[in-house]
């Protein structure tokens, strides 16, 4: 019988932190996080880290996993143990094939101590290279194009994938010129578009996935507010702090709510203008989000608040799910 994991997922500030906490105290899980930018250290406030404290991990030391990431610590948010947090620094590679792999591990792992394995997050590819088990491409870059592409506007990028990837490019993140130019570049040394070239392999895992859907309107009301609070708590000091260390220019702070606000921290934009630049670019992430989610017909759709019971419960107590 193969392992079976629950993924919660949705679009930000739907409230997926929050479910994957109330299901793994009552089924004795833990949760691994699939998010892209909560890998990062000293990335909290911006990537809306849960707020938690860490102690000594409860697996054997030696593993894999210690030994790619020295995970030798288990980050606790309420007593329930969160995985794939703080990985990596914010300058350092780190691919979906990277993640791919240390949530493989990971759930091996937490199977092994016979708790429930809960995937919360709204990675959308990085969920699907892990419940559906992808091929992942991985074309090597061509230095000649790779300097032809770099050399060319965001604008000019997208235009251009948008005509080879439709699908692809109504899923990704526009503003983000590093993904863009590395989809483009991959399209164009394939010949196929990129969004079509991760294929599925033999499922490794029984996996119950639970969506929450919240209506527009209260959605981004909620996101509005988020972006305040972030202000509020210090995002601003935060991402100084990580400019002067990093720059801004590296991956990991191009992402939405550091790149904005590394344009007042160079004096680029007024703060005021940052901020409603984060809310507007949160919005449309969470519309791509949906857009991503609503494809897979596997998913259980609830409202936030409502009970999940009738649907974790015969998943995780009986053989099997339909």
């Amino acid at each position: 019988m193969k392992p079976k994991v629950i993924a919660i997922v949705g679009p930000t500030a739907s409230g997926k932190t929050g479910l994957g906490i109330e299901i793994a105290k009552k089924w004795d899980g833990e949760v691994i996080s699939v998010d892209s930018r909560q890998i990062y250290r000293g990335m909290d406030i911006g990537t809306a880290k849960p707020e938690g404290e860490w102690s000594e991990a409860d697996i054997e030391k030696g593993g894999s996993i210690n030994q790619l990431f020295g995970a030798r610590k288990t980050f606790e948010v309420e007593g329930v143990p969160h995985w794939g947090i703080d990985l990596v620094d914010p300058d350092a590679s780190y691919s979906v094939a990277d993640f791919k792999l240390f949530a493989e591990e990971k759930i091996a792992d937490i199977v092994k101590r016979r708790k429930v394995p809960i995937l919360v997050g709204g990675t959308g590819f990085w969920l699907k290279a892990v419940i559906d088990n992808l091929d992942l491409t991985q074309t090597p870059a061509d230095p000649i194009l790779r300097a032809e592409l770099e050399a060319r506007t965001l604008g000019d990028l997208f235009h251009e994938y948008k005509q080879l990837d439709p699908g692809g490019a109504e899923l990704i993140d526009k503003q983000n010129k590093r993904r863009v130019l590395r989809a483009l570049e991959v399209t164009k040394l394939t010949g196929k578009p990129f969004s079509e070239q991760q294929t599925m392999g033999e499922a490794l895992y029984s996996v119950l996935q639970i969506g929450l859907r919240v209506p527009r309107e209260v959605l981004n009301e909620r996101i509005d507010t988020r972006v305040e609070e972030m202000v509020a708590r210090g995002l601003v000091q935060e991402v100084r702090g990580l400019c002067e260390r990093y720059g801004c220019e590296i991956e990991s702070m191009t992402s939405i709510g550091y790149r904005q606000i590394c344009q007042f921290v160079s004096g680029a934009q007024k703060l005021k203008e940052a901020i409603e630049e984060v809310k507007i670019d949160t919005r449309q992430y969470a519309k791509r989000q949906m857009t991503w989610f609503k494809r897979d017909e596997r998913i259980h759709w609830v409202e936030p608040g409502q009970s999940v019971d009738a649907v974790v419960q015969p998943f995780l107590l009986k053989n099997s799910i339909t």
